[in-house]
């Protein structure tokens, strides 16, 4: 295969990447040769199975539970006395990807140091390293009397624990060229630490682990989606069809409005990120702010703090002052509703009340809130809740952060960006306004609909629930009713409010995030 370069190193991952499938589950099969026992094993393992998948049970337990139940170690003991030690090679030699056995030879030609770093044991592994001619760092088994037993001797090999059995091997990693294969989570970390990570991928080109993943988000969607649609039925019957193709022109036209607010919020966060001294170029900075917006349905919009993270990948920009300006456009989003409330309450339970009255209270607000946010100690507090709302790659605020913090803090500022805010959100709730009146609605004047839909978005960031999913639906549909709008008519606004606003915003947020894998 040629002399070995001793800086040199490629590490591939083996279930899922250098095989097509998971070399457990073959052996599985082949321990429990007929179905029936093959069943009885799975009922067996199922509530470990279950305990794991709520985060009850380590993956290392499952994993010893799950050898145990099938058998794995006395079929691998059974073979090993009757002189078949390779006995399961031949079902993973065929499982092996053409494409990525073609890769790793091509490491040994080269003249590289090859491993093969899995989370199987192995019992299972040993026999294909040997016929690769590879090294092998994998989790292990115990041994008794020569014969295996079903109880993990080390650490189970995923994630971190890859990069530490990686050292271990094979000393520091500074002086080393490191070429990964991985396609999974449990792989993440040793890809971040290689020189040239591919994730998924064979090619020469280095494709490194993804900075988020859409699952989440995703599954979200899905369940809005279909809880969407089995309310409306249930609500609308077999009326919900015509009513949407009667309300046609005001979707359109209210999607206008939602794609304005877009515009609009994005002109201050090209303002935050000025005051900071941050320019990324516009094409780039506009697909990831849209992009952050597949995140807006995870708890508080935490998510969106993927934003940081891209900007800083894509543009070099710094996270800490990007995070910063992140907080900075929530807290005026908070300020802007307190805004519109003060603005709208007064008018919507008593139409006498003078117009200086409402605006009065709201300037006041955002004038007493940018004085506090100066203070010591809120910015502290601010630190605080950064750290703990964040993933904690992205948590970390230091002098740069804490910098940019005291220049997005500037009243004019918090002045200028609550108002985008607040005509951002209006917009929203003209919306659902012309949605009312093409229902036939004329009970609610575009302050009480403003409210409905701003008051029960801000209930569901309150409740740290993903996107506010019931929680807002509930409240905007309460409070339409107590202005006198029948429950049918405001379940059905309040439906498609929030499809036109919070789920298209998600669906746009993912398209921007896979445009640049499409291209």
């Amino acid at each position: 295969m040629g002399q070995t370069v001793g800086n040199r190193v490629a590490v591939f991952d083996v279930d899922g990447t250098l095989l097509r499938g998971d070399c457990l589950w073959l052996a599985a099969r082949r321990s429990k040769g007929a179905i029936g026992q093959l069943l009885l094993a799975a009922v067996a393992v199922l509530p470990w199975l279950i305990g794991w998948q709520l985060r009850l049970v380590s993956t290392g337990r499952f994993k010893q539970q799950t050898i145990a139940a099938f058998g794995v170690c006395e079929a691998a003991n059974r073979a090993k006395a009757a002189g078949h030690a390779d006995w399961l090679l031949g079902a993973l030699r065929l499982q092996l990807r053409p494409e990525a056995l073609q890769r790793l030879r091509w490491h040994q030609q080269r003249g590289d140091r090859v491993l093969l770093c899995s989370a199987s044991p192995r019992l299972l592994l040993q026999p294909l390293a040997d016929w690769l001619g590879v090294e092998l760092l994998c989790t292990e088994l115990q041994q008794h009397d020569g014969r295996w037993i079903p109880k993990l001797a080390s650490l189970n090999c995923k994630g971190p624990e890859k990069v530490c059995r990686l050292e271990q091997h094979l000393g520091p990693l500074d002086g080393l060229s490191i070429e990964a294969y991985g396609d999974s989570k449990g792989d993440r970390e040793i890809l971040q630490a290689a020189d040239f990570p591919h994730y998924r991928s064979f090619l020469s080109e280095p494709c490194s682990y993804p900075a988020f993943s859409l699952g989440p988000p995703l599954l979200v969607v899905a369940i809005a989606l279909l809880s969407y649609g089995l309310l409306g039925v249930w609500i609308q019957g077999d009326r919900l069809l015509p009513l949407l193709r009667s309300l046609w022109p005001q979707i359109c036209q209210g999607l206008l409005l939602v794609l304005l607010a877009f515009a609009v919020r994005y002109s201050r966060w090209r303002s935050l990120l000025a005051s900071i001294n941050q320019k990324p170029l516009i094409s780039a900075d506009a697909r990831i702010w849209m992009g952050s917006y597949a995140f807006t349905a995870t708890p508080g919009k935490s998510g969106e703090a993927v934003r940081a993270l891209l900007l800083n990948q894509e543009c070099g920009i710094p996270i800490p002052p990007t995070l910063m300006a992140l907080v900075v456009e929530r807290i005026t989003d908070g300020l802007a509703v307190l805004v519109l409330l003060s603005l709208n309450l007064p008018l919507l339970f008593s139409g006498d009340v003078p117009l200086v009255v409402p605006i009065g209270s709201g300037l006041l607000i955002v004038l007493i809130c940018s004085l506090v946010l100066r203070n010591q100690w809120a910015k502290r507090q601010l630190k605080v809740a950064a750290k703990s709302l964040l993933p904690s790659r992205l948590a970390s605020a230091g002098s740069e952060g804490l910098s940019a913090l005291r220049q997005l803090l500037r009243p004019w500022l918090l002045l200028q960006s609550t108002f985008i805010g607040a005509v951002a959100w209006s917009l929203e709730g003209l919306s659902i306004w012309l949605l009312l009146r093409g229902m036939g609605v004329e009970v609610v004047d575009i302050g009480g609909a403003i409210i409905a839909h701003t008051l029960a978005c801000l209930v569901g960031v309150i409740t740290l629930l993903p996107g506010g999913l019931g929680s807002s639906e509930a409240s905007t549909i309460g409070l339409l009713s107590l202005q006198g709008v029948p429950l049918s008519i405001a379940t059905a606004a309040t439906l498609l409010i929030r499809l036109m606003t919070l789920w298209f915003s998600t669906a746009m947020g993912v398209a921007c995030l896979l445009w640049p894998r499409q291209r």
